[in-house]
């Protein structure tokens, strides 16, 4: 194990918090009561590890031209275990909706509005960036025929991006936000699978709109090639709410003793395991979260204001960094000087580029996505009366 490599975190870690509580200085958001502090705070953290990821890989793929994972198991579990936690995180939430909702009528197309507001605005605005850089990188003209550029770009817009879908014809281009969209499809597969999930706990859902979300989800699959594999951590979520429901760990896993109990058994999955969608990392993945949900704050870190206000930008954080990483290395330093960096020089600069990273994040969270959620609560609403 290279422990040189992990000091290189050091000024990283540091410039993240320090970004964090300038950014909210500058861009000041409020925070809202919410059911589950512990979870908003963990997000935060998750999304940076996904930054932390692909920064790594960008060091090999500066010397190589290769995009693959990296070697380190931390680093790699970075990406891979954070990925499942996304996954274990929105099966839980929307299990425990269905589970608060089984004396209730749930309307299926204010759901799946509601899902549009909050995920495709921002994803949105990140493509149009995209769609920018390369339309910059190409001379504004075209490369390749209409249809060809026609079928990338609703691609991209309907997150089916893929390797042999370059936008006019820039090789590479999944690159330009480090293809982090791969993992959006198996969320909205989920989403259109929550009707068929919400019979299992004996809600009536009408058939036209069974068929309907079923039919979305399969096209879906097929459309993007869904690998099965990555609905395990669903599944995982899935048991998470109905332990959770079941109440029997309300006030135990709360305990500090549980916390230090979670950091050893994501040390275990990191020291044993390359992957984290083997089934063994999956299933700490899924305790771990299980700690978490049951309230425990691991020493007060979750809850806090900090935690919290950086797991708002969450999203934003997800889609943009890779885009900031790419402009970094092209635009800012050059790929022909970045190609002879050091790996302090590296880090250092990875690290420099945090607070812009965040200020950004904190912006287009507050102007596209934070409206557009208040939106769709409002619409929600307003159909309720």
């Amino acid at each position: 194990m290279n422990f040189t490599l992990y000091t290189y975190l050091i000024p990283v870690l540091i410039a993240l918090v320090i970004a964090v509580i300038l950014t909210n200085k500058i861009v000041k958001i409020d925070l809202t009561e919410i059911r589950y502090p512990e979870i908003d705070g963990l997000r935060g953290y998750l999304a940076f590890f996904v930054f932390l990821h692909h920064s790594y890989i960008w060091r090999f793929f500066l010397q190589s031209n290769e995009w693959n994972e990296p070697e380190s198991n931390l680093f790699n579990q970075f990406g891979q275990t954070t990925v499942a936690f996304f996954f274990v995180i929105t099966a839980f939430l929307f299990t425990t909706k269905l589970i608060n909702s089984k004396t209730k009528q749930i309307d299926w197309t204010e759901y799946i509005k509601a899902r549009f507001y909050r995920l495709f605005p921002m994803y949105f605005f990140s493509v149009l960036v995209i769609f920018f850089i390369v339309a910059y990188l190409t001379g504004f003209t075209a490369q390749v025929p209409f249809l060809e550029n026609l079928k990338s770009i609703l691609s991209w817009i309907f997150f089916n991006v893929r390797k042999d879908l370059d936008i006019n014809g820039l090789e590479n281009s999944r690159i330009l936000n480090a293809g982090i969209t791969w993992t959006l499809p198996y969320e909205w597969v989920f989403y259109f699978l929550l009707p068929l999930i919400a019979l299992f706990f004996k809600i009536k859902v009408n058939y036209k709109t069974l068929f309907i979300f079923l039919a979305a989800a399969a096209i879906t699959m097929i459309i993007n090639k869904s690998s099965l594999r990555h609905f395990i951590p669903f599944i995982g979520g899935i048991c998470v709410a109905l332990l959770i429901d079941s109440k029997r760990f309300e006030t135990v896993l709360k305990q500090k003793k549980y916390a230090v109990l979670s950091l050893i058994l994501l040390l275990i999955s990191v020291y044993f395991f390359h992957s984290g969608r083997k089934p063994v990392p999956i299933i700490i993945t899924s305790i771990v979260f299980l700690i978490v949900a049951s309230g425990n704050n691991f020493f007060g870190l979750l809850s806090s204001a900090f935690s919290r206000k950086f797991g708002q930008v969450t999203y934003s954080l997800y889609l943009i960094h890779g885009i900031v990483l790419y402009i970094l290395f092209n635009f800012v330093i050059g790929i022909e000087k970045a190609k002879t960096l050091t790996d302090w020089e590296f880090w250092l600069i990875i690290a420099a580029s945090v607070f812009p990273l965040i200020f950004i994040c904190q912006l287009t969270f507050k102007y596209i996505e934070l409206p557009l959620m208040n939106l769709a609560k409002a619409k929600s609403a307003k159909t309720k009366k």
